[in-house]
């Protein structure tokens, strides 16, 4: 940050530690109210005064900033937007195999990987984790690729035993 950025972000602390500090020392409606008037005055003074003695270079440097600022800002929400609409996109898979081995009599836990084609997440592949008999397992593998578009070679199925 530019020294002019500092000292005026030291100026406005000042001043509102300044405003502070005087109103809780003056007791009373008229004095306070002086004080707050006097206190708001001075810090509007320390907050515009430095913009009006700036020049071209401060301007420009200002607006460079406020400019990387905002592209950094529009990016961390874009990755944060994209990260969401995965897991939104994986929930609601999850939930439909689910769902479909339920109505099968299969009891199973799922978990799904999203991969991003043409900037639209897709399920990628799929993890199921039970038990079920092969006539179970093949139609819930054909459900996955015929209605999630998830091959047979993404999908893996784990037995539990014991």
């Amino acid at each position: 940050m530019s020294g002019w950025m500092e000292q005026w972000l030291l100026g406005v602390a000042c001043a509102s530690m300044v405003m502070v500090v005087s109103g809780a020392l003056v007791k009373g409606g008229g004095g306070q109210r002086v004080c707050k008037l006097v206190g708001s005055l001075l810090l509007l003074l320390v907050t515009l005064g430095p913009m009006v003695g700036m020049e071209e270079e401060d301007w420009q440097e200002l607006l460079q900033w406020d400019t990387q600022a905002m592209e950094e800002a529009e990016e961390a929400l874009m990755e944060q937007n994209q990260l969401l609409y995965e897991s939104i996109i994986e929930e609601e898979t999850g939930a439909y195999i689910l769902d479909k081995a339920e109505s099968l009599g299969v009891t199973c836990q799922v978990e799904v990987v999203v991969a991003w084609d043409d900037e639209i997440p897709q399920p990628w592949s799929a993890c199921l984790t039970g038990t079920w008999t092969q006539a179970q397992r093949d139609a819930l593998a054909d459900m996955m690729q015929a209605d999630l578009g998830i091959p047979y070679e993404r999908q893996s199925f784990e037995v539990i035993t014991g």
